[in-house]
């Protein structure tokens, strides 16, 4: 088992911090600005929220589902095809929606983790959602879904030049 993992109140904090920065980019950004494409892929701030959403989701998914002894969720393909397709998949919503789904997911993880997972529940190891061989403790897959917004957060605000 892996020592020094995150605390339930580091990732609540980490989590209330990915909170604030989708807050802080989509208050600083019009509209426009979050459907402008400007990655080489192609990327809008919209397809960066529904992609982080849709990995956050199915975090959540796969916990629900271990924590109330259900089976687990089928495995998520991942890498860059996979995130293509998830992309053309939430193309059709409009950005409104877009950035409401990743407030919903996002406090959904939020509240599962404040209500069912104390520091003993996130050490134990689960099989984490896009590999049926890997398995990792909770604290950590819940971290990895806040590393992941960081990344998203980053590049955006250097891109747009966001800043507090």
């Amino acid at each position: 088992m892996t020592t020094n993992l995150p605390s339930q109140e580091d990732l609540i904090d980490a989590l209330q911090s990915d909170l604030e920065r989708f807050r802080m980019i989509i208050t600083h950004l019009d509209d426009e600005e979050q459907q402008i494409p400007f990655t080489p892929e192609d990327w809008s701030v919209k397809d960066f929220l529904a992609h982080m959403a849709h990995w956050k989701a199915a975090t959540h998914a796969l916990l629900v589902a271990y924590l109330h002894d259900q089976p687990l969720p089928p495995v998520m393909p991942s890498g860059d095809k996979a995130n293509e397709q998830t992309r053309q998949t939430y193309s059709a919503m409009t950005l409104p929606q877009v950035r409401n789904h990743w407030e919903e997911v996002h406090m959904r993880l939020q509240h599962l983790l404040i209500d069912e997972l104390d520091d003993n529940r996130l050490s134990e190891e689960v099989h984490v959602p896009w590999d049926n061989t890997d398995t990792e403790p909770i604290a950590l897959l819940i971290a990895s879904m806040s590393n992941h917004d960081t990344e998203h957060f980053e590049l955006i605000e250097q891109y747009f030049e966001v800043t507090e």
